[in-house]
């Protein structure tokens, strides 16, 4: 992708970052010093606008939690934000549709509405008791995500809870990184089970929920919406190598993550894939070796899991192949590596609730 069609890909329609300079001054911290350091421009900042890049926010969140020493910042700010028109356009036509539902399934069908980088992919159990509500980010240099993720799924919960007058909400929360924050405000704030280290990001519903209906339902509103949606955010194909890193992502730990596998998911054949990629200047390998070079970064960085538990998580064999692929992208093993980028050796810390 050129420069511009990256940061158009990357353009965060939503204004997530709704009420945070609010947030930040109550945390004693200062947004020009924090805009500078994650070289935002001032003048390109907008809380309610949605200008920013999904990238942007990310970092911005993450950065923010660090040197306030406030690792729930991200359910801070979803909490702060409730009953906000954080979603936007899509949040209306969510917040009027019959039931909780068909709301989910309009957001898993019009991402595009949110941000292009953005996927929310639903996948119903066996039984049809229940429904995983994926949201995958499509892009590469986003493992510092667990403030932003935080805050999504929680909004989401909260969401679910306001538009149903209480009737639907999470059943189980899932997220990929390990806990930032004590567990026992993830219960709080969710109000039930929290899951880490899961294949993906997401939150499960049962089938209860989505029969819910929305008390604001409004057809004339939600028809008007829907169509101003299908106008301003028209469906689109995304970049070949961001749909491959979002399915590598969800199948490193559990199912397929082969050229075959992932081809397979994308309903084309695995030459038609490697073909679309080479178009890009990509192979498959380098798109599934940047994934596992940015999670073994952060596994290293941000958790204590052992070696074979990353090895795992990234679909290694065996835990030998897991360290020299890591010698070959860092040019150090996993331990020497993890020296550098913690050199203390200290244990990772869980903040405290302020």
């Amino acid at each position: 992708m050129t420069a511009a069609s990256e940061a158009q890909f990357e353009r965060l329609v939503t204004p997530l970052l709704r009420h945070f300079s609010l947030l930040l001054a109550e945390l004693g911290g200062d947004l020009g010093s924090l805009l500078g350091e994650v070289e935002i421009p001032a003048d390109d900042y907008s809380e309610c606008s949605g200008g920013l890049t999904y990238r942007q926010t990310i970092r911005l969140l993450d950065t923010a939690a660090r040197h306030l020493d406030c690792p729930d910042l991200g359910m801070r700010l979803a909490i702060r934000q409730r009953g906000g028109a954080v979603f936007g356009p899509l949040g209306n036509v969510m917040r009027n549709s019959k039931t909780f539902g068909d709301a989910v399934r309009f957001a898993s069908e019009n991402t595009p509405a949110h941000s292009r980088a953005a996927r929310v992919w639903l996948s119903e159990a066996s039984d049809r008791a229940s429904t995983f509500a994926g949201h995958e980010l499509l892009l590469a240099g986003t493992a510092d995500r667990a403030q932003a993720i935080e805050q999504l799924l929680l909004i989401g919960h909260l969401e679910a809870l306001e538009m149903t007058g209480g009737l639907a909400r999470a059943r189980k929360i899932h997220f990929r990184h390990e806990p930032v924050s004590p567990t026992c405000l993830y219960r709080r704030n969710f109000g039930c089970d929290v899951l880490f280290g899961e294949p993906a990001d997401g939150i499960t519903f049962y089938a209860e929920d989505l029969s819910r209906p929305i008390v604001s339902h409004d057809e004339y509103v939600h028809r008007d919406m829907t169509r101003y949606i299908a106008r301003h955010f028209p469906k689109q194909e995304l970049p070949v190598d961001a749909e491959v890193r979002g399915l590598v992502l969800r199948s490193l730990a559990e199912g397929d993550s082969s050229c075959e596998g992932v081809a397979l998911a994308l309903s084309i054949h695995p030459r038609t894939l490697r073909r679309r990629l080479r178009e890009e200047g990509l192979s498959f390998q380098e798109v599934k070796d940047g994934v596992r070079q940015e999670l073994t970064h952060y596994y290293l960085e941000r958790t204590d899991l052992e070696f074979h538990e990353i090895s795992e998580k990234l679909g290694f064999a065996e835990q030998s192949i897991f360290s020299r692929s890591c010698q070959r992208w860092f040019g150090k093993s996993p331990t020497r590596l993890k020296r550098k980028l913690r050199p203390n050796g200290l244990p990772v810390r869980i903040g405290q609730a302020k």
